[in-house]
């Protein structure tokens, strides 16, 4: 018997995107998806096949946010951000997506909620309403439990006690890479499980076909938040920059994926081609090297490409991201602050080594034998 499954997405543009492994066994197995969103992720319903039901808004677009959450990134750093961003501004924007997904949840009750491990209001709502509910890791996972005690708890408890709960905590959490890649210790009641990508985000366009050469082909990708967020655009540009001068210098050949920057980048060089988007699964099942910003489902690209990274963490969970696939010996990590030159001597070093590629193949094969999300399985056992 199919399920109805409420699906929850914050507004990030990738999100998405990360929560395909639960969108596309839920639909291949027959179930009733529905994706409680803002209005910015319409478009990704309906390309997905889901209903669509807007919930919460788009504040993250806000200006005023995006540059006050820019510059405390660049004045103090990644960890006071990600203090201010999960700690307070995800639980500030808790209460109204809680409401808006009460009002939609009583009037269609559902019979499974797997929502974002980082969409507060809506582990509330579930809560509240007794449904069975899982996280979606979208790789805020580690992130959140390092600031759930102190910061995230303490700002989400006086709401949770005004529906009349107890202490917040993290539902059992759904992710999508064996749980020892990214986390210390485990979060709690976690189920790795297998990774699948929407169909449309696997073809390739012919434009980017690569052409006949010896050259390797360097694919380079700061993700879609870097750039969308106004206050980083001018830092995320430079870092774009030096990548494309120690490509240059090297001599690759290059696909530079830089979103709504792209149209700022220019490159003297005939063999670097500068492009808004790509699909990004199938680019890396050809690409050699990805030079990414080290978000989870990059990386994870990455590993189903079979292709080593160059991580350049940018913030939230991506420089210990990369610094984790560096450990693991899946390529090599640096500073956002590296040079053109020391740029090039690591991307020579990973093009150089088949250590590397020896890794990721051993990488792809774990990943891959995951057992794949149940949906009647999860909601008998929840």
């Amino acid at each position: 018997m199919p399920l109805r499954i409420a699906v929850t997405a914050e507004p990030i543009p990738s999100h998405v995107s990360a929560l395909d492994y639960v969108i596309g066994p839920a639909l291949e197995q027959g179930h009733d998806v529905a994706l409680h969103a803002p209005v910015m992720f319409r478009r990704e319903a309906r390309r997905r096949g889901v209903e669509f039901h807007r919930a919460g808004t788009d504040w993250t677009c806000d200006p005023a946010v995006q540059q006050a959450a820019s510059e405390i990134w660049k004045e103090y750093g990644n960890a006071p951000f990600n203090r201010y961003v999960f700690g307070r501004l995800w639980p500030d924007q808790a209460e109204a997506k809680a409401h808006d997904l009460l009002t939609a949840w009583t009037r269609a009750r559902p019979d499974l909620v797997i929502a974002e491990c980082s969409d507060l209001g809506a582990h509330l709502a579930a809560k509240v309403l007794e449904l069975p509910v899982f996280a979606a890791d979208n790789g805020l996972g580690p992130v959140l439990l390092d600031l759930w005690d102190t910061d995230i708890a303490p700002a989400l408890t006086p709401l949770h006690k005004q529906h009349g709960q107890d202490a917040p905590v993290l539902p059992p959490m759904l992710t999508p890479a064996p749980v020892q890649w990214f986390y210390g210790t485990p979060p709690p009641a976690a189920r790795a499980v297998r990774r699948t990508v929407a169909e449309f985000r696997t073809a390739r366009p012919e434009r980017l076909d690569r052409d006949p050469s010896d050259r390797p082909l360097v694919y380079v990708s700061l993700g879609t938040l870097t750039t969308a967020m106004s206050g980083l655009r001018t830092v995320v540009g430079s870092v774009y920059r030096e990548i494309m001068a120690a490509l240059s210098a090297i001599g690759c050949e290059a696909i530079v994926s830089a979103g709504d920057l792209a149209g700022d980048l220019r490159s003297a060089d005939p063999r670097i081609r500068i492009v808004e988007h790509v699909p990004q699964p199938a680019l890396l099942h050809r690409a050699d090297l990805f030079v990414t910003h080290g978000g989870r489902a990059s990386l994870l690209d990455a590993v189903q490409g079979a292709t080593p990274v160059l991580g350049m963490g940018v913030l939230g969970d991506q420089p210990g991201n990369a610094a984790a696939f560096a450990r693991r010996g899946l390529g090599r990590a640096l500073e956002l602050t590296a040079t053109r030159g020391e740029i090039a001597d690591a991307v020579t070093a990973v093009l150089g080594g088949s250590c590397y590629d020896a890794a990721m193949t051993a990488a792809r094969a774990e990943l891959s034998q995951l057992p794949p999300l149940d949906l009647t399985e999860l909601r008998g056992g929840a």
